[in-house]
């Protein structure tokens, strides 16, 4: 097609390539960088326990609501790690089963049902976890540590009323922490 026949506006398909290396963060768009934070890639140093990292070499990884505010100290690691409990409850629900790729494929499984065996499996795991957040709490446990969102996102807990959401949030943390240490003695809920 020459330049004259070719319509004012249109331009040439170009492929673009950029080489992939330490410093590529992912794409640029605005709606992928939500939740991105950069930061230092490395080796810990023991002593210090800062990251040593001589190249200035620089990674992007998303963090959710829930880290942050265990960073920022409004929740606490205990409550933290009841959080992390029930966030990877509800993730294995989201995910499939894996398959092993070293293997040869046919069109069927042996077990068809296996995968449903499974789901079942991470359902039970989630139901056991979320019976042990109280009634009042599962709103704010299920926006923050599910759903990965902020406290803002419910609309109580927005403008004037952030402080008594974070308050809610670090109570509810704790008292979802406190049945779990009640309820596992000795085996695992997820």
């Amino acid at each position: 097609m020459s330049k004259a026949k070719r319509r004012a506006g249109r331009k040439r398909n170009v492929p673009v390539t950029m080489p992939a290396t330490d410093w590529d963060h992912g794409a640029e768009g605005q709606a992928n960088r939500i939740g991105l934070v950069v930061e230092k890639r490395g080796d810990v140093d023991p002593d210090t326990g800062e990251v040593v990292n001589p190249n200035g070499i620089t990674g992007a990884r998303r963090v959710d609501m829930l880290e942050i505010y265990a960073r920022r100290g409004w929740i606490s690691t205990r409550g933290y790690n009841a959080g992390e409990m029930i966030r990877a409850a509800w993730l294995g629900t989201e995910k499939g089963r894996g398959n092993d790729w070293t293997r040869e494929r046919v069109d069927s499984s042996p077990k068809p049902d296996a995968s449903i065996a499974i789901q079942i499996d991470r359902m039970s795991a989630l139901i056991r976890v979320s019976r042990l957040v109280p009634a009042e709490d599962e709103r704010i446990v299920d926006c923050v540590c599910c759903q990965g969102n902020a406290i803002g996102q419910l609309r109580e807990y927005r403008g004037s009323q952030h402080e008594r959401g974070k308050s809610h949030l670090r109570d509810a943390l704790e008292r979802l922490a406190d049945r779990i240490e009640k309820t596992t003695a000795g085996y695992r809920i997820a």
